[in-house]
């Protein structure tokens, strides 16, 4: 298939309806240490858009102490755990259709989320992450972001320490693949109207300009080149976007070039974007570029994932 063709595999996944993109979010998963960056999560998550008769679950794991287990070596949760589930409730005490639930754990917490997130089989994993720090390090391989996003099969919201408001101004990174029209249609259930929405795609010429550069080609021809990427990513960008535009929903196409998380994390930071969204596929996928995302975004990321129907 050409560059930029799209086909029949990536028509939109939204269900039918008139307005398909405001459905919110039916199971959720909030996962808590009970640090202040889980308060953030969970204030987060308490302003997403529920569906009705939705799953809100708090999840907590309590990890072995001193190579030890059952309760004489673990951190019992149990009553910080309820805690916040009661505020949870006390906060939704006018929407008796969800059903808020408490799951607490023994042992590695992200096999305890992924075991949690399976169980529900929540459409959305919300986490907490730490500020980030300058001069910008990658994650850590022991990371609990990083963990968390190669291991759970769910979508994964990973939210920053910031004051929690509705977002206004979403930006979702697109490749035209069946995954990115997962993160466009959840960032448009997260993101209810009015809010506009930019959607980017980045154009890498890199290889292509590099091999004009070295058989000593004028710089008009590799300027040429990446302007025409550029037009066809952007007639691509379009078609892609046809669907949601008839629904109503203020979509707004835009195109860079260069690398592509420079060119996602350049984005964010211009338009000042309060949610990033990107897709990944596959389980424990390896995924520099989103790694690389949520190591320097500065804003909450949504790690989206287009399930796989199972066997």
């Amino acid at each position: 298939m050409r560059a930029y063709e799209l086909s029949n595999m990536t028509r939109p996944l939204l269900i039918a309806g008139a307005f398909r993109g405001q459905r919110g979010i039916s199971r959720i998963v909030v996962g808590t240490d009970f640090s202040l960056r889980s308060e953030f999560a969970l204030a987060r998550a308490l302003r997403l858009p529920l569906g009705q008769g939705s799953v809100f679950a708090v999840m907590h794991a309590s990890p072995p102490l001193d190579g030890r287990d059952g309760p004489g070596g673990t951190v019992s949760g149990e009553r910080c755990l309820r805690k916040a589930v009661t505020s949870v409730c006390r906060r939704m005490r006018h929407r008796v259709d969800v059903d808020v639930r408490e799951e607490l754990r023994q042992g590695d917490p992200v096999e305890s989320a992924s075991e949690v997130s399976d169980a529900l089989e929540a459409e959305l994993v919300v986490l907490g992450r730490p500020h980030v720090t300058y001069p910008v390090r990658e994650l850590a391989v022991d990371s609990m972001v990083r963990r968390m996003v190669r291991r759970l099969g769910a979508s994964v919201l990973v939210v920053v320490p910031h004051p929690v408001r509705a977002y206004t101004r979403p930006l979702v990174a697109v490749d035209f693949s069946r995954a990115s029209r997962r993160a466009l249609e959840l960032t448009l259930r997260l993101c209810p109207a009015p809010a506009p929405v930019d959607v980017l795609h980045v154009v890498d010429t890199r290889g292509e300009e590099e091999a004009l550069r070295s058989v000593g080609a004028p710089p008009e021809r590799w300027l040429l080149l990446r302007q025409e990427r550029e037009h066809a990513a952007h007639t691509a960008l379009v078609r892609f976007l046809a669907p949601y535009r008839e629904t109503g929903r203020e979509l707004e196409a835009r195109v860079r070039s260069g690398e592509p998380a420079e060119g996602i994390l350049s984005e964010a930071a211009e338009r000042s974007s309060d949610l990033l969204a990107l897709a990944m596929s596959g389980l424990e996928a390896r995924t520099p570029l989103t790694e690389r995302v949520l190591a320097r975004a500065g804003c909450d990321v949504l790690v989206a994932r287009h399930a796989t129907p199972a066997a």
